[in-house]
């Protein structure tokens, strides 16, 4: 499990097997959930950051935090 920071005017799409980031309003144009860069919904781990992208992001609610879990072994 990874802290995931959240960015203005994105929100988190859950594909198949992983959830990446998407600009509000534009569908089909996929992000990294850690550090924001474009990657494609074919990818298993991003080019930039080398992170593996989730297979879900969830709130916590406790201490106000969004957290990564899954597809860290990948």
């Amino acid at each position: 499990m990874e802290l995931v920071n959240t960015k203005d005017g994105y929100n988190f799409k859950i594909l198949k097997d992983k959830t990446l980031a998407i600009k509000t309003g534009i569908d089909g144009v996929f992000y990294c959930p850690f550090c924001y860069s474009q990657t494609s919904e074919t990818e298993s781990k991003c080019a930039a950051c080398g992170k593996n992208f989730p297979e879900l992001i969830y709130y916590h609610g406790d201490d106000d935090t969004w957290i990564a879990s899954g597809n860290e072994g990948n």
